[in-house]
Formats: C-alpha cells, sequence, structure tokens
C-alpha cells in the first residue's frame, strides 16, 4: 500500500511539474522582453520663473537699502560720537578746559549747520542759537542753558562763573540730545542771518 501511494505522489508532482513549466517559461520571457521603467530627467530650476526674478531684485533692493540707512546713520553721527568722546575725556585740571569745552560746542554745531553766521556769534546772539536749537529737545533744560552761558563768558573774564564738571555735563548733554539736526533743523538753518550787531534772525 506504502509502495503504491509513493508511485502515486511521485507522478502526481511529475505532472504538475510538466504542466507548470510551460507557463513558468513563458512568464520568464514577457518579463525579459520588458524594458526598464524609465524615471524621467530631474526637473531643473532654470530657467526661473518670473516670480523668483521678481523676489531676488526685492532682495536685492532691501539689502543696499538697509546699507545705505546703515551707512548714512553711522556717518550722520561720526561727528557727534567724536565730540562726547572729547568731551568726557576732557581733564578737569586742564588749564583751558573751559576754552577746549567751548571749542568742541561750537565745531559740533558748525559741522551739522554749516553757516558762516554762526561762526561770528557771541554773547546773547550765540546763547538764542543754542537755546533755538535746544527748543525741540525737552531734556535741555534752562539750568543746560544757563550753564553754556557762563561757559562762553567765562572765556572772557578771569575768574570763570562756572566749574569744569558743571560745563562738561552742559556741552554733553546739549550735543546728545541736540546733534545731529532732523531734516526740518536743517531746512530752518538756512534761513538763520545775523545784523550788523550780531543779533540772530529766524
Amino acid at each position: 500500500m506504502s509502495s503504491f501511494m509513493g508511485s502515486f505522489m511521485g507522478s502526481f508532482i511529475k505532472r504538475m511539474a510538466s504542466t507548470n513549466n510551460p507557463a513558468d517559461a513563458s512568464l520568464d520571457a514577457a518579463l525579459q522582453s520588458l524594458a526598464d521603467i524609465s524615471l524621467g530627467q530631474t526637473p531643473s530650476i532654470w530657467p526661473l520663473a518670473w516670480g523668483w526674478w521678481i523676489l531676488i531684485l526685492l532682495v536685492i533692493f532691501a539689502i543696499v537699502g538697509i546699507y545705505w540707512i546703515v551707512a548714512r546713520y553711522i556717518s550722520k553721527h561720526k561727528v557727534k560720537r567724536r565730540a562726547l568722546k572729547a568731551v568726557l575725556n576732557m581733564s578737569n585740571n586742564e588749564p583751558h578746559a573751559l576754552s577746549a569745552l567751548h571749542a568742541v560746542l561750537r565745531s559740533s554745531l558748525m559741522h551739522y549747520f554749516p553757516s558762516e553766521s554762526i561762526n561770528s556769534l557771541q554773547g546773547p546772539a550765540w546763547h538764542e542759537l543754542l537755546q533755538l536749537k535746544a527748543k525741540p529737545h525737552k531734556k535741555v533744560d534752562q539750568q543746560c542753558l544757563a550753564q553754556l552761558t557762563q561757559l562762553e563768558a567765562s572765556l572772557y573774564t578771569k575768574v570763570p562763573s562756572i566749574n569744569v564738571d558743571d560745563a562738561k555735563q552742559a556741552v554733553y548733554l546739549w550735543i546728545k540730545h541736540c546733534l545731529p539736526p532732523s531734516t526740518t533743523e536743517l531746512i530752518k538753518s538756512e534761513t538763520l542771518d545775523t545784523d550788523n550787531k550780531g543779533v540772530l534772525h529766524v
């Protein structure tokens, strides 16, 4: 019985193998005849779409604009920073400290207001000019302006009416808050004039 079953299974397997072999062979042949799948070329970013060109131009303009604003700000405040540093480094024991402080204040003001009439101002006209330029700035009070008047008057007296510390503080405060001028102040400064008595007119 066992031999019969063995021979039956063997013949069955052979028949199955003989039946599947042609199908497998034809399947293999069909697969080999198929071409490889082409994925195509990777899309290139060039040429750029017009929207990208506009974005690039906007970025370039923004960079140039920021650089121009920063460079203009640094250049505009350069003299102011130098003047403030000179005031802070001024020694109280310097023989001509008061005249040096006044020179720093006058040269700084003349740099931002390049008017020939300013250079000749003195006395009440000079005080009026300082008061006029400080008017928009609330942090420069009347005490500061009075000390600047005393500083200018002390240049022509043997005994100064103000000490170096107060003069330094007043000059520093005025330069810090009044310089550089705004565009509106620069336009108004073009109308400055003096008469023969040195009185300031606006």
